[in-house]
């Protein structure tokens, strides 16, 4: 778990949701905003595969 809390991607990642919410407080509830947060999970995601990935290598070469 520590692994994916310290990692810089999931944080900024995360990080990306403060001015998603700042923006769905603003906007009109239309399809663009739900495309906004598909757009910003699909990041979030990557981020965490991309973790467990770099995690998996390190396990290999040991």
């Amino acid at each position: 778990m520590r692994k994916y809390v310290m990692n810089i991607s999931v944080l900024s990642a995360i990080a990306g949701a403060f001015s998603l919410i700042r923006t769905s407080k603003s906007a009109p509830r239309d399809w663009r905003l739900v495309l906004l947060w598909v757009g910003w999970l699909v990041t979030v995601a990557n981020a965490v595969a991309m973790v467990s990935e770099k995690s998996d290598q390190k396990k290999l070469k040991a």
